[in-house]
């Protein structure tokens, strides 16, 4: 990697980033790296968000090469727009940017989507960070987001990777939010107030004896019979790896009663192996 690499996951509500030193060695070892020195989040609604992370990817570049910028976008032109002005104010208009699509292939991943380029973009990219680091594995992908999405990945006896399609649900946070609008007097709570009801819809599953457990508890409950039916299913075809990702996978992680490894940006990684193979 002779030049740094700047990775953007512009997601529904938030964009996500981070930077790769040139030279840095790949992180050793099996399993799941997070193979950058810098990173952060600013949310789309922030109006002064992209104007700071401006000045901070200035400041990370310094006067060292020009970074290689791969970017995944499901949040529309709008914040495109934004971003590529926020790219202009930091670098002058001189980087390298990639807007990355999803297509039929990516190596040894084959893209099972009845119409690969209407997959989006974060789950395929998600997945093919999941599958470069898991080569041999078949994986269920779990993005805990605005949507809840599960993803999953097989590989056949010839080596080759089948990204096979997946299950898409509203996030936790999102099925929060619903209750309190509509319903006149069940209260909002936010995915930070649930971290803790884990235990009451987990493996060892209790009733609620108040209003605000027991939506914290039956939300949880949700997500987690999607991922664990679906983990289930495919257990029976083979030993299956369940990853866990995104902003709200800390509060779900307590509800799961499957065995999970969780990291930070399954996107990120995902735009690191891609920016990596091109180098």
């Amino acid at each position: 990697m002779n030049v740094p690499q700047l990775l953007i996951d512009i997601g529904n509500t938030r964009l996500k980033w981070a930077w790769c030193e040139a030279g840095v060695p790949l992180p050793a070892g099996a399993g799941l790296p997070t193979p950058w020195q810098h990173g952060g989040a600013v949310a789309h609604a922030d109006d002064n968000a992209l104007k700071t992370l401006a000045a901070d990817l200035r400041a990370l570049r310094g006067s060292g090469p020009m970074p290689a910028v791969w970017i995944t976008n499901v949040a529309g032109p709008v914040i495109a727009a934004a971003v590529d002005a926020a790219l202009a104010d930091a670098f002058g208009g001189c980087a390298s940017v990639q807007w990355v699509r999803s297509t039929a292939a990516h190596g040894n991943l084959v893209n099972g989507y009845r119409e690969p380029t209407q997959l989006g973009v974060d789950r395929w990219v998600g997945a093919i960070g999941a599958h470069r680091w898991l080569p041999h594995d078949t994986l269920l992908v779990v993005t805990a987001g605005t949507a809840t999405t599960l993803d999953i990945v097989t590989v056949g006896a010839d080596g080759r990777a089948r990204f096979e399609g997946g299950l898409i649900l509203p996030g936790l946070a999102l099925m929060l939010g619903t209750l309190a609008r509509n319903t006149a007097q069940l209260p909002a709570l936010g995915v930070e107030e649930v971290e803790g009801a884990g235990t009451v819809a987990g493996a060892h599953l209790r009733w609620a004896d108040n209003t605000h457990d027991a939506i914290a508890a039956g939300c949880l409950a949700a997500q987690a019979g999607a991922i664990e039916r679906t983990w289930r299913a495919l257990g029976e075809r083979g030993p299956t790896r369940c990853l866990l990702s995104g902003g709200a996978r800390t509060a779900l992680a307590g509800a799961l009663a499957v065995p999970f490894e969780m990291h930070d940006n399954l996107v990120l990684l995902g735009l690191h192996a891609m920016a990596s193979a091109e180098a």
